[in-house]
């Protein structure tokens, strides 16, 4: 009897193991998105879905300087039909799920009743992420892919993000970043 076929359902019950679905979400100035990843196990990061939907959230904070109440009821079914995905990929610890919003949401003057608001009704909790936050982020996104052979993390990289509601700058000179 051949142990190939044992030894592989042992590999593929490992895999599962050392393996857990993730969603992360970005409540943007122009729109709302989601990944839902497999990470871990041998094929590091999968993207498995990735939804997005349009909302105004910069039109009203960059012309009102708040969220009106029907965007803010926009947002709430966008993120009610994206936790039927996360659902439907049963991701059901809070742990897995990693929801942030960017300058729209930074610069509202009801940002903190926009945020309770998602959460009463979704059960996600949505961070604001802090303006300075922004660029550790920026470099943990890019950093891994710098990093190969082909692009040394040591090289110099101009890194620009152009968003709905801000554009940010990264300068990385010999792995270090040297201006936000």
């Amino acid at each position: 009897m051949n142990g190939a076929p044992q030894e592989s359902k042992v590999v593929s019950e490992m895999e599962k193991i050392s393996s857990k679905s993730v969603a992360v979400i970005d409540v943007g100035t122009t729109s709302i998105r989601m990944a839902i990843a497999q990470i871990g196990g041998p094929g590091g990061i999968k993207i498995m879905e990735q939804l997005d939907q349009a909302v105004n959230l910069g039109k009203d904070t960059f012309t009102l300087g708040a969220i009106q109440k029907t965007t803010a009821e926009e947002c709430v079914q966008t993120l009610m039909s994206f936790k039927k995905v996360i659902r439907e990929y049963q991701i059901d610890e809070e742990k897995n799920i990693r929801a942030v919003a960017t300058s729209a949401v930074r610069e509202a003057s009801n940002r903190d009743a926009f945020l309770d608001r998602l959460y009463i009704a979704t059960n996600i909790e949505v961070e604001a992420v802090e303006e300075a936050e922004v660029p550790r982020l920026m470099y943990l996104t890019v950093a891994s892919s710098l990093n190969s052979e082909s692009k040394p993390l040591n090289s110099d990289y101009l890194i620009v993000e152009v968003g709905g509601g801000s554009t940010e700058i990264l300068l990385i000179q010999s792995g270090s970043v040297v201006f936000s």
